[in-house]
């Protein structure tokens, strides 16, 4: 059922890739957004809220070159398959900077693509232990990489919406060292005037 939804969500987001891409205006370079973000993969729901800052460090080298930094914060809770059992939700809290790049003006300049590699510290070092399925993490201290493709839209392109897929893994600190990699949807709302 949760598969079958985000599939949907991801359709969503494609088409509106394709419908808005070429007619919004792109907004330079927004201060902060509010983000929704939500995913699924190996049997994982993720869902959760943050913000994500326009960072000004490079900027003139970067805008040479069509890229912008951005710093990212979330909260997001992970749920896993198994009912009625204690480890069932974790909570993940993350820092990601990201570096996105854009194409020049032409009839593609409102989508964009970014990757992000973070720090990421959970609330449990495992999900859902049952007989048939457990995701054990080895840590609580996590890495994070994203890659996301997405667009904006709206008065000035003050909207943002991106389907990714993440990764989230210890890197081999610790063992065991399962990791997660889900696909997602997040939404971006420039709190910038339009």
């Amino acid at each position: 059922m949760r598969k079958c939804a985000l599939i949907r969500v991801g359709v969503f987001a494609a088409l509106l890739t394709l419908a808005f891409g070429a007619s919004a205006q792109r907004l330079e370079s927004p201060e902060w957004l509010l983000t929704a973000t939500a995913g699924y993969g190996q049997r994982v729901a993720v869902y959760g809220v943050g913000a994500l800052w326009h960072v000004p460090w490079g900027e003139a080298f970067l805008a040479r070159h069509q890229l912008d930094a951005r710093l990212g914060v979330d909260v997001m809770r992970w749920e896993g398959p198994a009912q009625g059992t204690a480890d069932r939700f974790l909570w993940n809290g993350n820092v990601t900077p990201y570096l996105r790049w854009h194409p020049a003006e032409n009839a593609w300049q409102n989508t964009f693509v970014e990757v992000g590699v973070g720090i990421q510290l959970l609330s449990s070092k495992s999900i859902s232990s049952t007989a048939d399925y457990q995701r054990n993490f080895g840590s609580t201290f996590q890495f994070g990489e994203r890659l996301a493709a997405g667009v904006s839209f709206g008065p000035r392109g003050r909207y943002e919406v991106a389907t990714f897929v993440q990764h989230v893994s210890n890197a081999k600190i610790k063992e065991p060292n399962d990791g997660l990699t889900y696909f997602g949807v997040t939404l971006r709302l420039a709190l910038d005037a339009p």
